[in-house]
């Protein structure tokens, strides 16, 4: 960086006395630039002036960019009293953790007044003066936050991307008057920018103590140096890059890659949040592996032998559970069988809701008559989900033996009827197979009929035995049928979107993810015996097929409840492997994303991704022969 760039210019720097903006003032005094620095507190201007290098060159003009007409007077006042500026830093911002549908309005109003319409009243207020003596530069501190669908940050990111797309179509627009514009992402910073910010229901962020990022000074330093640099987008962080430019080539990587910050960010129920984050992010607890069906492509046909009456989880299994549950987020009771054969069900459901857990179950629905569909509702049971494999009754019946598509569509509609306002959540699990692929928009249409929110589109991805085998209908690779696949699901998400039925899908070719959905780094499942393992597939073992080959899945289990306690099993050599296998392979693919130089091709960034894969430790036994692992 050339030092004398600074040297005698005239800056007008806005949010100066949050910890970066007070940073930046004190480098660029040193650097011998004459300031004027704008906060909404006058005694903090005067104390921040007091630790200049060069306080003398320093002007203090407080404002409240949060009011309307606030900009303009300032950019009045910065002339006024400097003569000109040479330099505006658009460095003032706040941060406010929501989710989407919790944000209130006023407060997205006054975020985007900070964040976005006053940076662009002082641009507009200043280039013309610019103009008259003959160039300018404008620098805005936006972030990546504005091109990823990071989870809470939704408002905050949206204020920032409308920054930077406007202030983008300004440097086209200003460059002829010799105006630069130059867009920053800082990346994050171990600064109080989180600790300060607007939040609802204590939503925690995701760095609310100074704990992570970089240190605000080492970034200082690079936004400097940026600064005096070309005209442009600066990306001071890769991580932020990458993702930025992979959430418009492939979105679902970004997802999948955010899915472990949603879990953590978004806390349990809104009624009784935890201060703290809960140990567990899910306990997938089998309520019963009994089952009322008899489904052509269920693995756990041989499991459920002879196991009517003893497939239950028993009562004092569940008493195990118990005490742990206030470090629990969310329940899922759903196993390898029904639910709603287990007495017990709605009782446990209750008790796990009075520990502020979120809890659901996924029902083939035949059992949930009026009168049980109204013990459900008393519950405040949060989600449920209903396999229904066909929309029609020939389709239907014929995958799911022993049950009645009408008797079914008629349970789910009184359910979603007599629901208050939208708890619990509803959705359709639909399993892609050949018998009832064609079947893809007439199951969006019937979930919009009988009121359902969603439909998980999924393969048939858990063989064991012959039982599930040749169901499936991804490949290694993208062949014609997969493309005709890929086609018939897009027009069922077209549909969809008019109809507002959210969908949920997988992949018809293999894509190795760092991290399953499952996650083992922060879930258990607990058998209907007590049994406690990673995940439902490592916890039946036995004769299976991954991508068409024969293969021997393994069985995985930490130990048994209630004869050790769940936490002795957490912390467990075996399941710390599993814990910190992951959290390595998460690790490594990150690391290599950040370090890889794809600038903004996209086939550099697929390359990237391969890398990135290869870069990862391996994934343990059952895990890298699992259709989990590879999004199918």
């Amino acid at each position: 960086m050339d030092s004398s760039f600074f040297s005698g210019k005239i800056i007008l720097l806005t949010g100066a006395t949050g910890d970066l903006g007070s940073t930046l003032a004190r480098s660029l005094s040193s650097l011998g630039a004459d300031l004027v620095l704008s906060s909404r507190s006058a005694e903090k201007l005067e104390t921040l002036i007091d630790t200049l290098p060069q306080k003398r060159k320093a002007i203090a003009l407080p404002a409240d960019l949060s009011q309307q007409s606030e900009a303009e007077k300032l950019a009045d006042r910065a002339i006024e009293q400097a003569g000109h500026i040479d330099i505006l830093i658009n460095n003032a911002g706040l941060g406010y953790f929501a989710l989407m549908e919790e944000a209130d309005e006023e407060k997205i109003r006054y975020l985007f007044e900070v964040n976005t319409f006053s940076p662009l009243a002082l641009i507009n207020r200043l280039t013309p003066h610019m103009a008259k003596r003959g160039g300018g530069r404008i620098i805005n501190i936006v972030s990546s936050a504005g091109r990823v669908p990071i989870p809470t940050v939704g408002v905050y990111g949206g204020s920032k991307s409308a920054l930077a797309v406007m202030t983008n179509t300004m440097r086209l627009e200003l460059e002829p008057k010799n105006i630069d514009v130059l867009n920053i992402y800082p990346g994050t910073i171990n600064d109080s920018f989180e600790r300060n910010a607007m939040r609802e229901n204590d939503r925690l962020g995701l760095c609310p103590t100074a704990d992570c990022g970089d240190a605000e000074e080492m970034t200082v330093a690079e936004i400097i140096a940026a600064a005096a640099g070309e005209p442009g987008e600066i990306w001071l962080e890769k991580t932020g890059k990458w993702m930025a430019l992979a959430a418009i080539a492939w979105p679902s990587i970004v997802d999948n890659r955010l899915k472990h910050l949603r879990n953590k960010a978004v806390t349990a129920s809104d009624a009784e949040k935890p201060k703290e984050l809960r140990r567990w992010r899910l306990l997938q607890v089998e309520s019963s592996l009994a089952c009322n069906l008899k489904c052509i492509m269920c693995p756990w046909v041989d499991e459920r032998k002879n196991m009517q009456q003893r497939g239950h989880m028993s009562q004092a299994t569940w008493e195990a559970i118990l005490p742990h549950l206030p470090e629990v987020r969310s329940i899922d009771f759903t196993g390898g069988g029904e639910p709603l054969l287990q007495k017990n069900l709605l009782e446990w459901i209750g008790q796990a809701k009075a520990s502020g857990c979120e809890a659901g179950f996924l029902t083939n629905g035949l059992l949930l008559s009026e009168e049980v569909s109204r013990r459900v509702l008393d519950a405040g049971i949060n989600w449920i989900g209903f396999s229904v494999d066909g929309a029609d009754k020939e389709t239907y019946d014929f995958i799911r033996r022993g049950s009645d598509f009408d008797v079914i569509c008629k349970n789910i509609k009184y359910l979603t009827d007599n629901r208050v306002d939208t708890l619990p959540m509803t959705m359709i699990n639909f399993v892609i197979m050949q018998s009832n692929y064609h079947q893809l928009e007439k199951i969006i249409q019937l979930a919009h009929d009988l009121g359902v929110d969603q439909v998980n589109f999924k393969q048939c991805d858990v063989i064991r035995g012959e039982h599930g085998k040749e169901f499936g209908l991804f490949d290694s690779e993208e062949t014609k049928k997969v493309k005709q696949l890929k086609k018939a699901l897009d027009k069922a998400n077209r549909l969809a979107r008019k109809l507002e039925v959210k969908t949920t899908s997988f992949s018809f070719v293999p894509e190795e993810q760092s991290v399953c959905d499952q996650d083992p780094r922060d879930s258990l499942f607990i058998r209907f015996d007590g049994s406690v393992s990673p995940c439902i597939n490592l916890a039946i073992g036995g004769p299976s097929t991954f991508l068409g080959k024969d293969i021997i899945f393994p069985h995985v289990a930490y130990g048994k409840i209630p004869d050790e306690d769940i936490l002795a099993l957490w912390e467990s050599e075996q399941c710390n492997f599993y814990r910190r296998t992951f959290s390595q392979r998460v690790k490594a693919y990150d690391a290599a994303l950040a370090k890889a130089d794809f600038g903004h091709d996209i086939i550099k960034l697929k390359e990237a991704f391969r890398d990135a894969i290869k870069a990862m430790p391996e994934a343990p036994d059952g895990c890298k022969t699992c259709h989990y692992l590879y999004d199918i």
